[in-house]
């Protein structure tokens, strides 16, 4: 196949010569003639959706296969944008875009030359069909570097040009005043007229003789406009004084509402409410007047005439208008083929063009009763675009024609439209080619899912060929073939590829989604195939935020997620639309509902809806789950006994999904009643298990088999399966809740005090296999220092370090560091390691710290040193510290180096008055008497030694070590004393002993403090 590159008919042709689209037009004949291949199944026929998204990917690229004529490079408006304005007497042309802004004007030979560099060609069918006043002629030249506009002025006429808001601008003005004959803008036979400042807002803006977008000479009507809020839309009224022809339709996000008269609207403050109506513009000229609504959220439009008023509703219920559908007619009478629109009482044809797309539209008014086209007709050279009222045919190629002839609309052009195979006069109602707006844009019809009478392949191959024809027209084309494809993929339940069209559709046609019927259709099609979190960008859009049925699939989303606070929002707004859903999703949406509200317990709102639900028309099947939740609704209203049988009947179901969630209510309703036992359950619920994963069946059975193990004290298995839980909802949001009754098992563990009946080394073994369950901060040091605490005083001494030395490694910093340092460093002396006590104390010096905290460290730091044989530091550490402790140290300092004078005055100090008091001594103080009194002895104190014998000789018989205490307190001058006794009495004063019982004391006083400070602490600021 030849693929040469040819030059463009543009060029070949004489100066100033329009691009001709005759030979791509006879191409997409041939193409639309030829017979399409039979298809044999279903599955063949939905192969060709990708072959059809691809085609329509590539556009009217198809089209040119085979073609050895390069078609004309017209300029997009982003490009070069041409605007013409007109009055009486003056007329302007304005240049914008990317190249447009960049043109270049002189005069030559008594024209004005516009020059436009590249080599796009410039769109001239608006400025051709009509120049504005003062220009009797336009042609093009072109080049391979640029193409120019030459403008033949009229005699009498002058012109100047500039560069003003990013614009080129050339005015055209009489070269003196005649105002005696205004120009009424009558051009054979149609009015012509150009609104593009009505984008532009400026109401307010001051008139000049050139900028009037109202026809200020003339004494017109005033109209005060009537709006009213009703059905759940605004009413419009429009009382005119005499019979008023109009047309009304929806273009994008804007209602354009078009009379055959000109009058003077007074628009109330109320009609630009933010909601419905956005923004409101309008003009009037040449003898009608034109309104432009921004309404992007509304659903229906429809009008009707009473009388001398005409009414518009925008959203809500239709009006009963009785619209006759103005029929489309194929016209081969001139010998070529057109199409005649049959629409009564139409008048004339207005001209406009609409400044948010950029093209023209003919909009023909017609008078009442209403006349209207429901569903958009597209063939390649133009649309007939669906109304309210009238007609209104866009998209048109430069050539095309529009007359009106009575009651005939004839759209022509001179070779003839490209008509395809598919009669353009079919019937609304017929769904093989028609769409029609739903009345909410999110609102799912019944009918969507009828049988095709004709077959399933018929009716897929003649929707898909009507979606090609339409797509093949561009960005700009119409919508309503694709919409009926994607609606009736919908309908078959084939969701995905109902949002592969819709998806498709957006990406060639960006406008497409300021359509609310689009944006609707594909969250009707993604919360169909469960995509929820996908619907969020569409449900927020300015086009839906207002569409109750919308708002309906938003709730239910939202309570598929576990958000039910904001679904019963949802479902409060969008109620109103309830009733317009098929049977079968009003028992799911209405079962939602009463679940979001259960969820809350609004019971009323609750039971209210789930009685909705299950007095829907539909099979018992289809109210299972309806079924379900009213259990659910019962068993919270306190009568158990019932929603058992109920739970109990809903679990015979065939339906795991229904059956699983039910016998699992059932298993937990039974043993809440003490009619199963604990294992019965639990071997129910693990069953249940493994029959049905995922949702919010299984997150439930994981938490009740989790609260029974609880409750059983089966702390490993209950921690097992709530873990478990956790790893299978990771991605889940629900997997909040497992994770939190988790951490609150683990809590109530380790600082409830539910682990204590445990043995320290099976809450060691369970702590440390559930450890990144501790909690950050205050609650899991507690943790820690609490099983620490059992730890030691079962001797467990190198667990309880290796705990807290990897809280002081990677969990603290700080005074809490520096503080369980101590603590690691006292059991590295309790288990003979002084070295390790000394790292532990040196890598965590800080300034700064408490004197309590200081203190303790400085007197572990000189023990270290002194039971590593370097009692002179040990001393100097202590320093001037003389608190009972340091004084213990000290002793145990001059003990060691043999200074037993100073080490027997110390321990003689420690125990001050205590001989004053006949109570029996604590197993300390004997310590101290004894070592003072063996101190005495060995350096020979006499005087010292009967001190101590006189004051506490009394504490022998009721001592523990009675005996030692005697052998020590025995005077030197011989006695009873031998060397065993003293080795006797030497052996009992073991220190170091004490000092460890000491610790461990002062271990378990601190956690008995702790925890009840966080017992008596108010329950806002608990941790």
């Amino acid at each position: 196949m030849s693929r040469d590159r040819r030059p463009s008919a543009t060029n070949a042709g004489p100066a100033g010569s329009a691009p001709s689209p005759e030979p791509a037009l006879e191409r997409a004949r041939v193409l639309l003639d030829a017979p399409s291949p039979p298809q044999s199944s279903r599955q063949a026929a939905l192969r060709t959706t990708a072959i059809f998204a691809a085609t329509l990917c590539m556009g009217m690229a198809t089209l040119a296969l085979g073609d050895t004529i390069a078609p004309p490079q017209v300029a997009p408006r982003s490009d070069i944008d041409i605007r013409v304005g007109r009055n009486k007497s003056s007329g302007r042309i304005e240049i914008y875009g990317a190249i447009g802004s960049r043109a270049s004007v002189r005069r030559e030979k008594g024209q004005v030359v516009i020059r436009l560099p590249g080599q796009k060609k410039p769109d001239l069918g608006d400025i051709r069909s009509n120049p504005p006043v003062g220009i009797k002629g336009i042609d093009l030249k072109s080049d391979a570097r640029a193409s120019e506009l030459w403008l033949t002025v009229n005699d009498g006429f002058e012109t100047h040009f500039g560069r003003e808001d990013g614009a080129v601008f050339v005015q055209i003005d009489p070269a003196a005043e005649d105002n005696a004959k205004p120009d009424d803008g009558k051009k054979d036979g149609q009015v012509t007229v150009n609104l593009q400042d009505v984008i532009r807002g400026e109401e307010t803006k001051p008139a000049t003789p050139n900028d009037a977008r109202v026809n200020k000479a003339a004494k017109v009507p005033v109209v005060a406009l009537e709006v009213e809020a009703i059905d759940g839309g605004k009413d419009i009224a429009f009382p005119f004084e005499g019979p008023v022809a109009s047309a009304v339709f929806r273009r994008g996000e804007s209602v354009w509402i078009v009379f055959d008269s000109e009058v003077d609207l007074r628009l109330p403050p109320e009609l630009k409410d933010g909601a419905i109506v956005q923004d409101a513009q309008w003009t009037r000229n040449d003898g009608f007047t034109a309104l432009r609504l921004k309404a992007p959220t509304i659903g229906a439009l429809s009008a009707i005439n009473d009388g001398l008023v005409w009414r518009v509703r925008l959203g809500g219920r239709p009006l009963d208008n009785k619209a006759v559908e103005a029929s489309v007619i194929r016209d081969d009478s001139a010998g070529v083929p057109g199409l005649n629109i049959n629409l009564a009482g139409a008048t004339r044809i207005a001209w406009i063009r609409d400044p948010s797309v950029g093209d023209r539209m003919a909009v023909v008014p017609a008078r009442g009763p209403v006349k209207n086209l429901t569903t958009a007709r597209t063939v390649l050279e133009a649309t007939l675009a669906s109304t309210a009222q009238g007609a209104a045919i866009v998209h048109m190629t430069p050539d095309v024609k529009v007359d009106v002839s009575g009651d005939l609309v004839e759209i022509s052009r001179p070779g003839g439209l490209t008509l395809s195979t598919f009669d353009p006069n079919a019937s609304p109602s017929d769904p093989t080619l028609a769409y029609k707006n739903a009345l909410y844009p999110g609102l799912m019809n019944a009918d969507w899912s009828a049988a095709p009478a004709e077959g399933f392949l018929v009716r897929y191959n003649a929707l898909q060929a009507a979606a090609a024809d339409e797509a093949s027209l561009g960005p700009a084309a119409a919508t309503k073939a694709r919409l009926a494809l994607a609606r009736f993929l919908v309908g078959q339940n084939l969701n995905f590829e109902a949002q592969g069209v819709l998806d498709l559709l957006i990406k060639e046609s960006p406008r497409a989604q300021d359509n609310p019927q689009v944006r609707g259709l594909r969250v009707v099609a993604r919360m169909l195939s469960g995509r929820y979190a996908d619907v969020t960008g569409d449900l927020s859009s300015s086009q839906l935020v207002n569409d109750p049925a919308s708002r309906l699939w938003a709730g239910y989303g939202e309570m598929q997620s576990g958000h039910h606070a904001d679904a019963v929002k949802d479902f409060k707004f969008g109620l109103k639309a309830l009733d317009q859903f098929p049977p079968e999703w009003r028992v799911k949406i209405g079962s939602a509902y009463a679940y979001s509200a259960l969820q809350l317990n609004d019971l009323a709102t609750a039971e209210a809806m789930i009685g909705y639900s299950l007095a829907q028309a539909v099979t018992p099947l289809q109210k299972l789950h309806a079924y379900l939740i009213d259990a659910q609704i019962i068993e919270a209203q306190g009568d158990k006994a019932r929603a058992l049988k109920v739970y109990q009947a809903v679990a015979r179901a065939t339906d795991d999904s229904i059956a699983a969630p039910a016998a699992m209510h059932a298993a937990m309703l039974s043993y809440d009643l003490k009619k199963a036992t604990s294992a019965d359950t639990l071997a129910t619920l693990d069953s249940l298990r493994f029959r049905w994963r995922g949702g919010d069946t299984e997150m439930k059975l994981i938490n009740d088999m989790g609260s029974i193990y609880l409750s059983e004290g089966r702390y490993r298995e209950a921690l097992m399966v709530l873990k478990s839980g956790g790893q299978t909802f990771m991605n889940d949001p629900q997997s909040i809740q497992i994770q939190a009754t988790l951490n609150q098992a683990f809590r109530g563990l380790f600082l409830g005090g539910m682990a204590d009946g445990l043995q320290p080394v099976e809450a060691l073994g369970l702590f440390n296999d559930f450890k990144e369950l501790t909690p950050i901060g205050s609650d899991g040091d507690e943790m820690v220092r609490r099983i620490v605490r059992r730890l030691v005083d079962v001797d467990l001494l190198d667990q309880a370090a290796d705990l807290l030395e990897y809280q002081v490694s990677h969990r603290l910093d700080g005074v809490a560091k520096s503080t369980v340092a101590a603590d690691l460093a006292a059991i590295y002396l309790m288990d003979h390691n002084p070295q390790k006590a000394l790292a532990a104390l040196w890598n965590t010096r800080t300034t700064l710290l408490p004197k309590s905290v200081m203190a303790e460290r400085r007197v572990l730091e000189a023990r270290a040193l002194n039971e590593l044989n370097e009692p002179d530091k040990a001393l100097d550490v202590l320093g001037n510290d003389n608190s009972p402790d340091a004084q213990d140290i000290r002793a145990d300092i001059f003990w060691n180096k043999q200074d037993f004078a100073h080490a027997g005055a110390i321990l003689e100090k420690r125990l001050g008055d205590r001989w004053k008091s006949d109570a029996p001594l604590t197993l300390a103080d004997e310590g101290r008497l004894l070592r003072a009194a063996i101190a005495y002895s060995l350096q020979k104190d006499q005087p010292s030694l009967t001190r101590l014998s006189t004051r506490y000789g009394k504490f022998s018989d009721t001592a523990a070590s009675s005996d030692a205490i005697r052998v020590a307190l025995a005077p030197l001058d011989g006695g009873t004393l031998s060397a065993k006794d003293f080795a006797a009495s030497t052996a009992a004063t073991d220190s170091f002993a004490g000092w460890v019982t000491g610790m461990k004391k002062k271990f378990r006083e601190r956690d008995d403090a702790a925890a009840k400070a966080a017992a008596n602490a108010p329950k806002g600021k608990a941790a």
